[in-house]
């Protein structure tokens, strides 16, 4: 066995950190909470869609800008600022990184998680990160609703 193999596991069980396992008290708490509540997606417009959504995935904030129509919809009052800051910084990501699909970032307060998904640019805010495919199944939603909906 190597030297950095045996300090490895001496750390992990001095340390006990486990990189493999899943966060099993964040997932108890959402389960917790999503079978205590029951989530009604209504509403006419976009606005009040999304504060359904933002309560039901537990974020926020939501904001979604089409990047062709440059049509914004936001949780948020402040949704086209939000989304041009999002969009010049996912162009200086895909400039600097290949194959840039998410950026997760922390604030003083939050996180900020930008997705670009098909033709749209998503930012969430949250208290703690989504990770990727929570990200994805939330623009799926949104993308579904909005298409039933008629709405963009």
């Amino acid at each position: 066995m190597s030297t950095l193999g045996l300090f490895t596991r001496f750390a992990a069980k001095i340390l006990d950190f486990d990189h493999t396992a899943l966060p099993e008290q964040q997932f108890a708490m959402i389960q917790d909470t999503l079978a205590s509540k029951t989530f009604e997606i209504k509403g006419k417009e976009a606005q009040e869609l999304l504060n359904c959504l933002k309560r039901k995935h537990i974020v926020n904030s939501i904001t979604v800008r089409r990047l062709n129509e440059g049509i914004v919809l936001s949780s948020s009052g402040n949704g086209n600022a939000e989304s041009q800051n999002g969009t010049d910084l996912m162009n200086f990501a895909a400039k600097s990184f290949s194959g840039t699909d998410l950026i997760t970032m922390r604030s003083d307060r939050e996180w900020i998680m930008l997705l670009p998904w098909q033709d749209s640019l998503y930012i969430v805010k949250a208290n703690s990160t989504l990770s990727g495919i929570e990200l994805k199944a939330l623009a799926r939603e949104i993308e579904s609703i909005l298409r039933r909906k008629r709405l963009s």
